[in-house]
């Protein structure tokens, strides 16, 4: 990455440049999600958490533009495994306008996301089902598992976020019931 907030890759015969996502860029976001999601999240859950997303040091969220706007975007995070012998990055959601060429559009930000997963030296990149089989297959991805997802009803009306700006909630002091892990001599 050149900066913390652009990543330009080579331009092509499209002009597509990849860079963070910024709060600029919340209402081509939106219009994005929700051809990718039809029963997306309502506009008020989007906007509340298009900050929080951005702040995480651990989530990227890319754009990507060519000369008509915002024609792309992906979200990715990396986490910490056992299987793989260190940190993963997973891409989570991928979205690219249907006039864009999908597959420049799609391929550019893979390869900026891989490019943010070696920086920290993660060990591989895992699609979550989030691009057609044979555009996964082309950008040289194998696939090795299927995901099953159930979706969880919330518990109350907003359990995470109380502002469009503020971050996950985090308790201020230990709970009674948060007990520290046994540390093993050696």
């Amino acid at each position: 990455m050149t900066d913390a907030t652009t990543m330009t890759l080579a331009p092509t015969q499209s002009d597509v440049t990849v860079r963070r996502a910024t709060t600029a860029d919340r209402e081509d976001l939106w219009l994005l999600v929700v051809r990718l999601q039809p029963d997306a999240p309502d506009r008020a859950t989007h906007d509340r958490v298009v900050g929080p997303l951005l702040r995480a040091l651990d989530t990227l969220l890319l754009v990507a533009e060519d000369t008509t706007g915002v024609v792309g975007y992906l979200l990715a995070s990396q986490r910490l495994t056992f299987t793989a012998n260190g940190a993963v990055v997973e891409i989570d959601e991928i979205a690219v306008d249907p006039a864009a060429d999908r597959t420049t559009v799609a391929s550019q930000l893979v390869a900026a996301v891989e490019a943010w997963g070696q920086e920290f030296r993660a060990t591989r990149v895992t699609l979550a089902d989030v691009l057609p089989r044979e555009v996964a297959d082309g950008l040289g991805y194998t696939t090795t598992e299927v995901r099953s997802t159930k979706a969880l009803a919330l518990l109350d009306a907003d359990p995470v976020l109380t502002s469009p700006w503020d971050g996950p909630a985090v308790p201020a002091q230990p709970t009674p019931d948060d007990e520290a892990l046994p540390v093993r001599d050696q």
